[in-house]
Protein backbone atom coordinates (compact mmCIF):
# COMPACT_ATOMS: atom_id res chain seq x y z
CA UNK A 1 0.00 0.00 0.00
CA UNK A 2 1.27 3.74 -0.90
CA UNK A 3 0.40 6.44 1.50
CA UNK A 4 -0.44 10.11 0.23
CA UNK A 5 0.21 13.10 2.29
CA UNK A 6 -1.81 16.46 1.26
CA UNK A 7 0.51 19.33 1.87
CA UNK A 8 -0.57 22.94 1.69
CA UNK A 9 1.00 26.18 3.02
CA UNK A 10 0.36 26.50 6.70
CA UNK A 11 0.72 22.20 6.91
CA UNK A 12 1.81 21.33 10.75
CA UNK A 13 5.76 20.50 10.25
CA UNK A 14 6.05 17.65 12.54
CA UNK A 15 2.45 16.36 11.89
CA UNK A 16 3.29 15.74 8.23
CA UNK A 17 7.08 15.13 8.50
CA UNK A 18 7.03 12.55 11.73
CA UNK A 19 4.49 10.53 9.91
CA UNK A 20 6.47 10.64 6.66
CA UNK A 21 9.78 9.67 8.82
CA UNK A 22 7.92 6.58 10.57
CA UNK A 23 6.47 5.73 7.21
CA UNK A 24 9.71 5.28 5.34
CA UNK A 25 11.50 3.78 7.93
CA UNK A 26 8.80 0.88 7.62
CA UNK A 27 9.39 0.40 3.81
CA UNK A 28 6.15 1.90 2.96
CA UNK A 29 5.89 4.19 0.10
CA UNK A 30 4.79 7.90 1.09
CA UNK A 31 4.29 11.12 -1.53
CA UNK A 32 4.13 14.34 -0.20
CA UNK A 33 1.76 15.65 -2.26
CA UNK A 34 1.26 19.76 -2.52
CA UNK A 35 -2.04 21.11 -3.44
CA UNK A 36 -0.49 24.37 -3.69
CA UNK A 37 0.02 24.18 -7.85
CA UNK A 38 3.57 25.16 -6.14
CA UNK A 39 6.20 21.84 -5.65
CA UNK A 40 7.57 23.49 -2.49
CA UNK A 41 5.15 24.00 -0.16
CA UNK A 42 6.01 26.08 3.58
CA UNK A 43 4.41 24.96 6.66
CA UNK A 44 3.22 26.57 9.62
CA UNK A 45 6.43 27.46 11.06
CA UNK A 46 8.16 28.58 8.36
CA UNK A 47 9.56 25.13 6.93
CA UNK A 48 10.02 25.06 3.08
CA UNK A 49 9.12 21.23 2.14
CA UNK A 50 9.87 20.25 -1.96
CA UNK A 51 7.01 18.08 -2.37
CA UNK A 52 7.03 14.73 -4.37
CA UNK A 53 4.64 15.69 -6.92
CA UNK A 54 1.11 18.25 -7.89
CA UNK A 55 -2.03 16.91 -7.05
CA UNK A 56 -2.67 18.02 -11.04
CA UNK A 57 -0.27 15.56 -11.92
CA UNK A 58 -0.72 12.84 -9.63
CA UNK A 59 -2.03 9.42 -10.67
CA UNK A 60 -3.74 7.75 -8.03
CA UNK A 61 -4.28 3.79 -8.41
CA UNK A 62 -7.39 3.66 -6.33
CA UNK A 63 -5.83 2.27 -3.30
CA UNK A 64 -3.22 4.36 -1.37
CA UNK A 65 -3.75 5.35 2.24
CA UNK A 66 -4.96 9.32 2.15
CA UNK A 67 -3.17 11.62 4.89
CA UNK A 68 -4.20 15.02 5.67
CA UNK A 69 -1.43 16.95 8.16
CA UNK A 70 -3.25 19.70 10.55
CA UNK A 71 -2.25 23.28 11.38
CA UNK A 72 -3.63 26.59 10.42
CA UNK A 73 -3.39 25.93 6.99
CA UNK A 74 -5.56 22.70 6.87
CA UNK A 75 -8.70 25.34 5.76
CA UNK A 76 -6.97 25.59 2.58
CA UNK A 77 -8.04 21.25 2.42
CA UNK A 78 -11.59 23.07 1.83
CA UNK A 79 -10.80 24.62 -1.11
CA UNK A 80 -9.69 21.85 -3.21
CA UNK A 81 -12.44 20.13 -4.79
CA UNK A 82 -10.12 17.74 -6.31
CA UNK A 83 -9.01 16.52 -2.36
CA UNK A 84 -12.36 17.02 -1.32
CA UNK A 85 -13.64 14.42 -4.17
CA UNK A 86 -10.53 12.73 -3.74
CA UNK A 87 -11.42 11.83 -0.24
CA UNK A 88 -15.76 11.07 -0.30
CA UNK A 89 -14.82 8.73 -3.39
CA UNK A 90 -11.87 6.65 -1.02
CA UNK A 91 -14.31 6.76 2.10
CA UNK A 92 -17.10 5.45 -0.06
CA UNK A 93 -14.60 2.38 -1.01
CA UNK A 94 -13.91 2.30 2.49
CA UNK A 95 -9.96 2.93 1.60
CA UNK A 96 -8.04 4.11 4.30
CA UNK A 97 -8.25 7.77 5.44
CA UNK A 98 -5.86 9.20 8.39
CA UNK A 99 -5.92 12.81 9.48
CA UNK A 100 -4.29 14.62 12.38
CA UNK A 101 -5.10 17.92 14.66
CA UNK A 102 -7.43 20.09 12.69
CA UNK A 103 -7.31 18.01 10.12
CA UNK A 104 -10.15 15.25 11.17
CA UNK A 105 -12.97 18.36 10.70
CA UNK A 106 -12.30 18.04 7.10
CA UNK A 107 -13.57 14.39 7.56
CA UNK A 108 -16.23 15.71 9.72
CA UNK A 109 -17.69 18.10 7.75
CA UNK A 110 -17.89 15.91 4.95
CA UNK A 111 -19.74 13.16 6.62
CA UNK A 112 -17.32 10.79 6.69
CA UNK A 113 -17.19 10.55 10.83
CA UNK A 114 -20.79 9.24 11.08
CA UNK A 115 -21.15 6.83 13.54
CA UNK A 116 -17.07 6.10 14.25
CA UNK A 117 -14.56 7.08 16.84
CA UNK A 118 -12.64 9.83 16.21
CA UNK A 119 -10.56 12.69 17.63
CA UNK A 120 -9.16 16.34 16.83
CA UNK A 121 -6.73 18.77 18.26
CA UNK A 122 -9.10 19.99 21.23
CA UNK A 123 -11.75 22.64 20.23
CA UNK A 124 -12.48 20.99 16.40
CA UNK A 125 -14.80 18.39 18.47
CA UNK A 126 -17.69 19.88 17.15
CA UNK A 127 -16.78 20.08 13.65
CA UNK A 128 -16.38 15.59 14.13
CA UNK A 129 -19.74 15.87 12.61
CA UNK A 130 -21.58 12.72 13.76
CA UNK A 131 -18.86 10.90 15.52
CA UNK A 132 -18.24 9.23 18.78
CA UNK A 133 -15.67 11.75 20.13
CA UNK A 134 -12.53 10.23 21.86
CA UNK A 135 -10.43 12.26 24.34
CA UNK A 136 -7.27 12.65 26.43
CA UNK A 137 -5.86 9.76 27.05
CA UNK A 138 -6.08 8.49 24.19
CA UNK A 139 -3.78 9.49 21.46
CA UNK A 140 -4.76 7.92 18.07
CA UNK A 141 -7.99 5.92 17.18
CA UNK A 142 -8.80 3.53 14.05
CA UNK A 143 -12.52 2.94 13.61
CA UNK A 144 -12.95 1.46 10.03
CA UNK A 145 -10.93 3.20 7.53
CA UNK A 146 -10.98 6.04 9.41
CA UNK A 147 -7.60 6.91 11.58
CA UNK A 148 -7.30 10.22 13.39
CA UNK A 149 -5.07 11.49 16.15
CA UNK A 150 -5.12 14.73 18.73
CA UNK A 151 -2.06 16.72 17.00
CA UNK A 152 1.79 17.68 17.16
CA UNK A 153 2.84 15.72 19.92
CA UNK A 154 0.77 12.29 19.02
CA UNK A 155 2.45 12.22 15.87
CA UNK A 156 4.90 9.84 15.93
CA UNK A 157 1.62 7.83 17.64
CA UNK A 158 -0.10 8.10 14.32
CA UNK A 159 2.74 7.15 12.09
CA UNK A 160 3.37 3.65 14.06
CA UNK A 161 -0.52 3.24 13.91
CA UNK A 162 -0.59 3.44 10.13
CA UNK A 163 2.49 1.25 10.17
CA UNK A 164 0.55 -1.50 12.16
CA UNK A 165 -2.36 -1.33 9.89
CA UNK A 166 -0.15 -1.21 6.91
CA UNK A 167 2.44 -3.81 8.17
CA UNK A 168 1.73 -5.42 11.24
CA UNK A 169 2.36 -5.08 15.31
CA UNK A 170 5.13 -6.71 14.89
CA UNK A 171 7.09 -4.18 12.59
CA UNK A 172 5.24 -1.02 14.69
CA UNK A 173 6.61 -2.11 17.67
CA UNK A 174 10.36 -2.44 16.28
CA UNK A 175 10.08 1.18 14.94
CA UNK A 176 8.56 2.22 18.73
CA UNK A 177 12.09 0.33 20.19
CA UNK A 178 14.80 1.78 17.33
CA UNK A 179 13.41 5.53 17.70
CA UNK A 180 13.42 4.83 21.71
CA UNK A 181 9.80 6.11 21.73
CA UNK A 182 8.96 3.69 24.51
Amino acid sequence: MKVCAFLTDGFETVEALAVVDILRRADIKIDMISITGDINVKSAQGVIVQADELLDEYVFEGDELLFLPGGPGHKSYYDCKDLLELLKEYNKKNNRIAAICAAPSILGNLGLLEGKKAMAFPGFETQLTGAVIITAPERVVTDGNITTSRGMGTSLDLGLELVRLIKGEELAEQLRTSTQYI
